[in-house]
């Protein structure tokens, strides 16, 4: 038993020792090795062993690895990507954004760079497909990356109110959810995707009404007449009672 503890401890301390970064042993001609000995502060991973496996968990490849630089014409390019994407105007990154959907600081903190890129391509429900090409996701895991990796993450769990005493999810559905669909403080409302989706609307890019942001007032004349703002909305007027407008507007600018 004593020697087969001494063996278990002798390979432990070979895999693992603390203080030495291992990663150098494979990768002792890589360019990082320039910006200094702590490998980890870009690639993620474990630098204190030599076992593949465990070395480059979740390991961000140096396509992406450049987040921590926030000048990089990569990370900008990701920034930018995820403003003209609107992920905000659903989910939590870095310091912004609504609690509609998952918090992408934990997401990208807890999975590979594979799996995000996965969870983009493949939707899940009541998320929009995005038409992003290979050099995009390049861009934009970075960007994910740069705000997310430092983030404080203080909640992994969505609150979401399935009982509204005002039934707001009746109206919205009736009324708006031919076309549209949106993640809202009352749970995912809408059955098709026709139309623009309407999360966090106050928080979308204002290019639909000619740089103009959302809000009460022009929401509420757009629901009496979209094209008084728009000459060619498709939209049709929709027929709404002071209380019911009043009902959708605040729902889609909470």
């Amino acid at each position: 038993m004593v020697i087969r503890f001494l063996i278990l401890l002798i390979i432990f301390s070979y895999t693992y020792s603390y203080g030495e970064n291992k990663c150098i042993s494979c990768h002792n001609d890589n360019i990082c090795m320039e910006k200094g000995n702590n490998c980890t502060i870009c690639h993620r991973g474990n630098d204190k062993t030599t076992r593949p496996d465990i070395a480059h968990y979740k390991l961000i490849k140096g396509d992406y690895a450049e987040f921590n630089n926030e000048k990089s014409i990569i990370t900008q390019k990701g920034i930018q990507l995820i403003n003209d994407a609107n992920c905000t105007r659903c989910h939590k990154i870095g310091n912004t954004g609504a609690n509609y959907a998952t918090d992408l600081n934990s997401t990208v903190k807890r999975l590979s760079t594979d799996e995000i890129i996965k969870s983009i391509q493949e939707p899940v429900i009541n998320m929009p497909k995005f038409k992003f090409s290979k050099e995009d996701y390049r861009y934009l895991i970075t960007g994910l990356y740069h705000y997310a990796i430092n983030a404080e993450v203080k909640s992994i769990t969505q609150v979401v109110r399935l009982n509204n005493k005002d039934n707001a999810t009746a109206l919205f559905n009736n009324k708006c959810g031919g076309c549209h669909k949106a993640l809202t403080s009352i749970g995912a409302l809408g059955y098709y995707n026709s139309a623009p989706n309407l999360s966090s609307l106050k928080n979308s890019n204002p290019d639909y009404l000619n740089g103009k942001s959302w809000n009460k007032d022009n929401l509420k004349q757009w629901l009496l007449n979209p094209r008084s703002l728009k000459k060619n909305a498709t939209m049709p007027k929709i027929e709404l009672n002071e209380e019911e407008s009043k009902k959708i507007i605040e729902l889609l600018l909470q």
